[in-house]
């Protein structure tokens, strides 16, 4: 599922927004005294942040009242979780793909150790060089998703490197024996 653009663009000002400072932003005495306060609630939202976020959003910017900023702040918090759920949703689906790359890499690299278990080189060469590709197959994919989050990609490049270390080895010996 492809993120939309409004969302992405909102979840980037806010990142942006938490980033930059409060300085030299128009914000409102109804802001100040609301962020204040909420300083002192349940989460204790820090008051930069607060005055940061809801400065730059118009409806709590024009808002007379804290209900009027409960609401805008209510909003952009359900934007950012619709987005949210776009980036795992997107997630997902690219650990589903490496989850089966990773399952067909499991069954070449069983593959190959039998084969080498009874002296056959030969055939558990072309095994080993398909399980090493297996693991850029699952970099694609987290690299298609769109999210700009990789969770596997230590694991992706540590079995990269295995594999293509044991399949070199063995493509090594399967080729001197073929000679």
């Amino acid at each position: 599922m492809a993120i939309l653009q409004q969302d992405m663009s909102l979840l980037l000002l806010t990142l942006l927004l938490s980033a930059a400072g409060s300085h030299g932003l128009a914000t409102t005495p109804l802001i100040n005294s609301t962020c204040t306060a909420a300083t002192k609630s349940t989460w204790f939202t820090p008051y930069d942040y607060c005055v940061r976020t809801l400065s730059n959003i118009p409806a709590a910017a024009a808002a007379t009242d804290a209900r009027g900023l409960g609401g805008a702040a209510a909003n952009i918090t359900a934007k950012n979780v619709t987005t949210t759920i776009h980036v795992l949703t997107n997630l997902v689906d690219a650990l589903q793909h490496c989850i089966t790359m990773y399952r067909m890499m499991n069954g070449s690299v069983a593959g190959a150790l039998d084969d080498l278990r009874v002296g056959r080189t030969d055939a558990a060469w072309p095994k080993l060089k398909d399980a090493a590709y297996r693991p850029n197959f699952c970099e694609l994919a987290m690299d298609q998703s769109k999210t700009g989050k990789d969770p596997v990609w230590e694991e992706n490049f540590s079995n990269q490197l295995l594999s293509g270390m044991a399949n070199d080895i063995i493509e090594l010996i399967a080729k001197k024996k073929a000679r």
